[in-house]
């Protein structure tokens, strides 16, 4: 048995907890442990456009990492997101997104890739799923 080829990006996207910008550290905390299953967090404006990216395993490590935790509770998760994430339309070639994705710096190789329908946030590609693609 063949396995067909995925060549677009809605065969590969998966769904991703969002919050709004207005939200706390600690509201980013209480979601992300809501959705053990997902790899990011994707903060969103009112609208639903994307803004930015919180990956959970590096949130969660500078969450336990701070002495401070009560302040770290306070600030805005928007103050830790990554603020320049890849975001790209569904209808984008995935080998587009691909190319892009694996060229970012090592720190951010693995980040999850925003998926928009539109300018709304529509869901998230994992970089081992294009890979695989």
């Amino acid at each position: 048995m063949t396995t067909a080829l995925v060549n677009d990006l809605s065969s590969i996207v998966r769904s991703a907890p969002a919050i709004f910008a207005s939200r706390t550290c600690r509201e980013a905390l209480r979601v992300m442990f809501q959705h053990p299953e997902s790899k990011c967090i994707v903060v969103c404006n009112a609208t639903n456009e994307p803004l930015g990216l919180l990956m959970s395993e590096r949130f969660f490590l500078k969450a336990t990492g701070r002495s401070g935790v009560d302040l770290f509770y306070r600030e805005p998760a928007m103050k830790l997101m990554n603020k320049t994430p890849l975001i790209y339309d569904i209808s984008t070639p995935l080998e587009s997104v691909l190319a892009n994705a694996i060229s970012r710096p090592d720190p951010m190789k693995n980040d999850c890739v925003i998926i928009t329908r539109k300018g709304k946030f529509a869901g998230v590609v994992y970089i081992s799923d294009l890979k695989r693609s």
